[in-house]
Formats: C-alpha cells, sequence, structure tokens
C-alpha cells in the first residue's frame, strides 16, 4: 500500500501508525508511574498521621501524666493522662482542615466504644494475636465514603495501661463514672487487643494521577501533531521541492533543453545525485552531437 503513496503522504501515514502504537504504550506506562507516586503519595501521608497520632500517645504518657499525677496524685483527669483520648482530639482537630483523614485505636474491648473495632479491624488484630501479622499491616478497605489506604500497627499492653483497664475496682473514679464497668476492664500485660489505624482516602491521589494523565495524554498528541506538521514542512522544502525541480529539469532535458541545470542549494545526498544527473546530462549532450555529427 505505501509503496503506490507520494513520498509526503507516505511519511504522514508512517508517523501517525507511530503516533497510534507509541501512545497505548506512552498510556500504559505512563499511568503505572502515576500510580506508583500516588501510592507512595498516600503512604507518606498515612506514616505522617500515625506518627503523629504515636508521638501523642508517648508524649502523654512520658510527660503529661507524670506532671499530672505529681500535681494532682489522687486525681486522673481523663482530658490530659488518657493517650488515647488525646490522641483522638489532636486527630479530631487535623480532620477539621483534612476532613477524609481518620485515625482510630480499633479495639477488641474498649472503655469508650467508639473505638470498637469493625470485623475488618477485628480480623487484623486476630491476626497480629496470632502472630501471622507481625509489625505492620497495610492494604486497601471498600467503605461507603471509597476506597481508603489503611495502615495498623499493633498496641501492646503495658503496666500503666492497667491502671484504667485491669480490674474495674481498683480504676479510677473519673474513669468509671464516665465509661461505666461493663467494659474495656481485664486487659493483661503483653496482650494485644488495641490496632493503631490510619485511614488516608485513597481515590482523590489516583483520581488526580487519571487527570494528570489525560492532560500528558492530551500534550502528547498535541507535541506529536505539530512536529508531523514542521516535519511535513521541512521535508516539502528539503526533499519534495528538489525532487520536483529534479523531474521538470529531467523532463526538459530529455526534449532537448541541454542548458537546463539541476540546482541543489544543500551538500547532501541530493547534491550527490544533482551530479550524477548532470554528468548523465553532460554524456547524453555528447552521444547526441555525435549521432548529429555522423548524419
Amino acid at each position: 500500500m505505501l509503496k503506490n503513496m507520494k513520498l509526503r503522504k507516505r511519511f504522514t501515514v508512517i508517523m501517525l501508525v507511530v503516533y497510534v502504537v507509541s501512545l497505548p504504550i506512552m498510556i500504559v506506562g505512563s499511568y503505572y508511574i502515576l500510580k506508583q507516586n500516588a501510592v507512595r503519595e498516600i503512604l507518606e501521608e498515612s506514616n505522617l498521621m500515625l506518627a503523629a497520632m504515636e508521638g501523642a500517645r508517648k508524649y502523654t504518657g512520658e510527660v503529661l501524666r507524670p506532671t499530672v499525677t505529681k500535681e494532682l496524685p489522687k486525681k486522673f483527669i481523663v482530658e490530659a493522662m488518657s493517650a488515647t483520648f488525646v490522641a483522638k482530639n489532636i486527630e479530631k482537630r487535623i480532620r477539621e482542615k483534612l476532613p477524609n483523614y481518620s485515625f482510630k485505636e480499633a479495639t477488641l474491648n474498649p472503655l469508650n466504644l467508639e473505638y470498637m473495632a469493625d470485623d475488618f479491624e477485628k480480623e487484623k488484630i486476630e491476626g497480629f494475636r496470632s502472630g501471622r501479622l507481625t509489625k505492620e499491616w497495610r492494604g486497601y478497605k471498600q467503605t461507603g465514603a471509597g476506597s481508603f489506604y489503611v495502615v495498623m500497627r499493633p498496641v501492646e499492653i503495658k503496666p500503666d495501661c492497667l491502671r484504667c483497664h485491669g480490674d474495674p475496682a481498683f480504676a479510677p473514679p473519673e474513669v468509671t463514672e464516665k465509661y461505666g464497668t461493663t467494659h474495656g476492664y481485664g486487659w493483661k500485660v503483653g496482650e494485644i487487643l488495641t490496632v493503631a489505624s490510619v485511614y488516608v482516602p485513597a481515590d482523590v491521589p489516583i483520581q488526580n494521577a487519571r487527570k494528570a494523565l489525560a492532560l500528558f495524554s492530551l500534550i502528547y498528541s498535541g507535541f506529536f501533531f505539530v512536529v508531523i506538521i514542521v516535519i511535513d514542512r521541512l521535508i516539502i522544502a528539503s526533499i519534495i521541492k528538489p525532487i520536483e525541480r529534479f523531474v521538470e529539469a529531467a523532463n526538459e532535458i530529455s526534449r532537448g533543453k541541454f542548458e537546463r541545470e539541476f540546482a541543489v542549494k544543500t551538500n547532501d545526498e541530493i547534491k550527490t545525485l544533482a551530479d550524477a544527473f548532470t554528468r548523465m546530462k553532460v554524456s547524453l549532450a555528447k552521444a547526441m552531437d555525435i549521432i548529429t555529427k555522423k548524419k
């Protein structure tokens, strides 16, 4: 099919074939890279929020609680001495700016039923308890609000936890008054009943990756067609027009107009061809002179 086309049309068809073949390859490769970057972004955000919450828990246990206990040895102020309470309320304030992000200390037997683990979280807690899962679990969870990327880390019960979560008879009255005595007690040191969980919306970064891919595809297509137009103009000026002049000169020379020259301004293969045609013209002119003289 191509051999029956003119050079200009043949070039255009070849470039369009290159475009059609390269576009899907570019889309697949770019989407893979953009999606990996989106996942990396989600993971970084998850780790950042989890680190903030773990930092809040650690600060409460190491600084706030000892300080308040020293000043008020007979009081247990939940708002300042409960690491879970402090972390959760910091998270609530973060969510005022980032409403789709959430932190949860999912627990099998919590004081605050707000932290009760759902079926998905219970499965992961049991995985940590059995040793099937170790330091961390990462993955996706589908909810009514969309897809979330989840990072979970087990929380091992420390001796300090038993002050509130041990025997309810010995728990601070502030705790039993606030949460009752029917749940959240009977914990044991070294046991895993809780996972610190961060939920980061996964749909938004993936959607942004798709939008970026669509934009990149449009830019790639526009750039490709601009290149085709530019190269088409260059081919017309540097190849098609010289060949057309060649053909015109060759036709006139074939009719006996030997004064016609193969004019070329470049110093490339077309110049070599022009020199060959010029030598052929000279040879043809000499042959015609010899034939004329013999007559």
